[in-house]
């Protein structure tokens, strides 16, 4: 491996180059390579997204562990661009101003930053579903940046608005569909939605707020309207792609 030398402060003077200026010029490298890497994670361009790896990298995500080497992290990303990606189209975004950078000394940068993953609806639609804090940290080697590390982590539900828990309480409760009961309960800032058969839980869902009485979920084009009546909530409505499919009453 290559390594660059460290420039003591009164040679970056004498080339004419500050402190600052240095720590500007890294900053707007690694902005650059997290621009163009995450892109490719969006169009789903695995080809670019591999060339930017190192054959050892390592990425750890606080809901799906550790994933070890490029090769494993590429079949993963086969998934993410495969059967996940059918039923959740996913794209991130970089949250503006939060993106650090950091030299590492004899080696490369550390970079932190935080983003927003959104449910992407179609090419004029998308919904924010979860917001996440990242650390990269990157390797100078053969004139070429490379990512070597990523750490994911403190990943949270995230919708359209953020709603008192007030509100959220006040849609608490069973409610009567057709086949099944409907329970909504409140978990910190957000709603969950699950199916109950015989009181049997048989299948559940973040309900992500859209405005005071409207919510989506993480996957699909799946609303759900809370129904009011002098300010008592009577009955939620489900739409999909636009259109009614469901009611279901509040017991």
């Amino acid at each position: 491996m290559k390594h660059f030398k460290l420039i003591p402060l009164f040679a970056l003077i004498i080339l004419g180059r500050s402190p600052a200026q240095e720590a500007e010029s890294l900053f707007t490298t690694i902005s650059k390579l997290d621009s163009t890497f995450f892109n490719s994670l969006n169009e789903c361009d695995l080809e670019t997204y591999e060339s930017f790896l190192v054959f050892d990298y390592e990425f750890y995500h606080d809901k799906q562990g550790l994933t070890v080497s490029k090769a494993n992290e590429m079949e993963s990303m086969k998934v993410f661009c495969g059967e996940q990606r059918e039923r959740q189209p996913i794209k991130r975004e970089l949250v503006k101003g939060s993106l650090e950078v950091y030299p590492l000394a004899n080696y490369g940068a550390v970079e932190n930053g935080e983003h927003i993953f959104y449910l992407v609806i179609n090419e004029n639609l998308s919904k924010p579903v979860s917001k996440a804090k990242f650390t990269s940290i990157w390797r100078f080697d053969n004139k070429e940046w490379k990512l070597a590390r990523t750490i994911s982590y403190n990943h949270i539900p995230f919708g359209k608005i953020q709603l008192d828990d007030k509100t959220l309480t006040s849609y608490e409760g069973n409610y009567r569909a057709s086949d099944r009961t409907v329970n909504i309960s409140k978990h910190d800032n957000i709603l969950k939605m699950t199916d109950l058969i015989d009181q049997k839980e048989v299948w559940s869902a973040e309900m992500l707020a859209e405005d005071q009485d409207t919510f989506y979920l993480s996957q699909n084009d799946i609303q759900i309207v809370f129904i009011k009546k002098d300010e008592k909530v009577e009955k939620l409505v489900v739409y999909e792609n636009g259109k009614l499919i469901e009611e279901a009453v509040k017991e």
